[in-house]
């Protein structure tokens, strides 16, 4: 028998996804969560201040995990939550060219992939 983890947040009783079970918490509580983190580098970034570039880093990963969730369909099968999913990644795309484009460190596996571009 399977066992079903259920969200850890609140009162909330949805399924958590076998990829965010290490978290513990359902695609819409990780989606807050990945968005507040988010806009809060957004918000940084436009009044010209530092952000940490393992928070940054952290970001860019969340584009994998939403590349994937949507391609594998696992479990985003409600169209609000894939609608969401491709949002992320579109801020995230945005993110990722304003730290090109102005004087911010990239992440630690941003430079690793330019680098390995280059070569």
């Amino acid at each position: 028998m399977v066992s079903v983890l259920r969200c850890k947040n609140g009162d909330c009783n949805r399924d958590v996804l076998p990829t965010l079970a290490a978290q513990g918490v359902c695609l819409e509580h990780y989606l807050a969560t990945a968005f507040d983190r988010l806009s809060t580098a957004l918000e940084l970034c436009h009044n010209g201040r530092p952000v940490d570039p393992n928070a940054v880093d952290w970001l860019f990963s969340q584009g994998e995990f939403a590349a994937q969730t949507l391609a594998q369909g696992d479990g985003a099968s409600d169209p609000l939550e894939r609608t969401r999913l491709l949002e992320l990644l579109l801020c995230l795309a945005n993110l990722h060219e304003y730290v090109e484009h102005h004087s911010i460190e990239p992440p630690r596996s941003a430079r690793s992939a330019r680098a390995a571009q280059a070569s």
